[in-house]
């Protein structure tokens, strides 16, 4: 199922694409309008009936050629004071009823004054969203800047054992795996651990405030809380099960 934001981005541009056309519709309507009524088809009188931009109308494309050919239709009947031949391409019909014409124009107006008011409360539904969204990242991010540079010391204390392995497991179920024995792993925070080695036992080399290991089951679990508000290197030791 899709995510919300992934919804609301596509209604939004359902929403964009509706706006274009009705626009372009708009624009179709008052053009006819005008030729029907002998009008002299100018950027001006067109924004004025349309409430179209002129930026509109001289930058896109589709609706500036509609606009340049129907002005010179207009222009051809006003010098022979008859209506041409309109060309099949041209996407409108100056022998449209002018009653016909504001009803349609109305109705066009009606659906943009709607689409824009759809868009607007898709607009502040993600505008809501984003907003949540970059709080819960900001608090994150001054969560993992309050928390100290951890690190965990593993210590096998059985160096006649040779060859050692354990695993340990964070609480997204992340692993870090270890077949050498003793080593340092970087990068800890706040949390619980698992912690898991056949045949062997896991305990804190000292107590640390703040810091447990329990037994569960075969495994150990470490956990580490906010009461450790320094820099530390937690020595823990590996111990054979006999």
């Amino acid at each position: 199922m899709p995510k919300d934001h992934e919804r609301n981005t596509s209604s939004m541009l359902e929403a964009r694409q509706k706006i274009i056309q009705e626009k372009y519709d708009t624009l179709k309507t008052v053009l006819e309008d005008m030729i029907h009524n002998d009008e002299k088809i100018t950027v001006p009188r067109v924004c004025e009936l349309s409430g179209l931009s002129k930026s509109y109308l001289y930058h896109n494309e589709k609706a500036k050629k509609l606009f340049n050919e129907t002005k010179t239709i207009a222009e051809e009947r006003d010098k022979y004071k008859t209506i041409l031949s309109v060309p099949k391409n041209l996407d409108i019909n100056p022998h449209m009823h002018h009653r016909d014409m504001l009803l349609q124009y109305e109705e066009m107006k009606r659906k943009l004054y709607e689409t824009y008011m759809i868009t607007i409360q898709l607009l502040k539904a993600e505008n809501k969203r984003l907003k949540k969204a970059i709080n819960a990242s900001q608090k994150k991010m001054e969560y993992l800047q309050s928390i100290p540079k951890i690190k965990l010391h593993i210590i096998p204390n059985c160096l006649n054992r040779g060859f050692l392995s354990y695993s340990i497991t964070t609480s997204k179920g992340k692993r870090i795996y270890n077949g050498i024995g003793e080593d340092t792993i970087k990068g800890i925070i706040w949390g619980t651990y698992t912690l898991f080695a056949r045949h062997f036992s896991f305990e804190l080399a000292t107590p640390i405030d703040g810091i447990t290991i329990e037994k569960k089951d075969n495994c150990y679990l470490l956990t580490i809380t906010e009461k450790v508000t320094e820099a530390i290197t937690i020595d823990i030791l590996m111990n054979v099960i006999d």
